[in-house]
């Protein structure tokens, strides 16, 4: 039985990131986890759909992770839910349902903004729906999504560590 949690990891500039990187950085070690960064995984803008196909087979959950972009991923992860969800989800061997699925956020605002008083008049799960109707629609079974508030480059080593232990602890939930 698998037990590696694939954690698809959305971030044009991860290098440059010091919430995610440090998510990534602080657990790529951890043995269930298997992290698979979109940006770097295209070719001439295109997956390897066999490839992919077999990442997910060996996967027993799968995270959806990334920096809110203008209220959304950034366009890597709907590039890879078209190349490579759409022929799985609509074939006759739709492995995918029945798994765990969660997403894992960054925002650069605080949590205030995602409030239906705040800045951004929506919650950040509302923002987050279509992911649910895509798992939805899939067969995959949901997970409220994790969400990280305030994310900036002045973030603490202490904050840091602690949404560290909350993300890993997140992903466990789901083996």
């Amino acid at each position: 039985m698998n037990s590696k949690i694939t954690i698809l990891l959305s971030h044009p500039n991860i290098s440059n990131s010091v919430f995610n990187k440090y998510l990534v950085d602080i657990n790529k070690k951890q043995p269930n986890f298997e992290i698979h960064h979109l940006e770097k995984s295209k070719v001439n803008g295109l997956f390897d759909l066999e490839a992919e196909k077999k990442l997910l087979r060996e996967s027993k959950a799968l995270i959806w992770q990334f920096p809110i972009y203008w209220y959304n991923s950034p366009a890597s992860l709907r590039d890879w839910q078209d190349q490579v969800m759409s022929p799985i989800v609509y074939s006759a061997d739709n492995f995918l349902k029945g798994m765990p699925v969660r997403v894992v956020f960054t925002a650069g605002a605080a949590a205030e903004h995602y409030t239906h008083e705040g800045l951004n008049r929506h919650t950040a799960e509302e923002m987050l729906i279509p992911f649910e109707m895509t798992a939805n629609a899939a067969g995959m079974k949901w997970f409220k999504p994790l969400g990280f508030y305030g994310c900036g480059p002045d973030t603490t080593k202490a904050t840091l560590e602690q949404a560290a232990q909350k993300y890993k602890d997140s992903l466990l939930e789901l083996l």
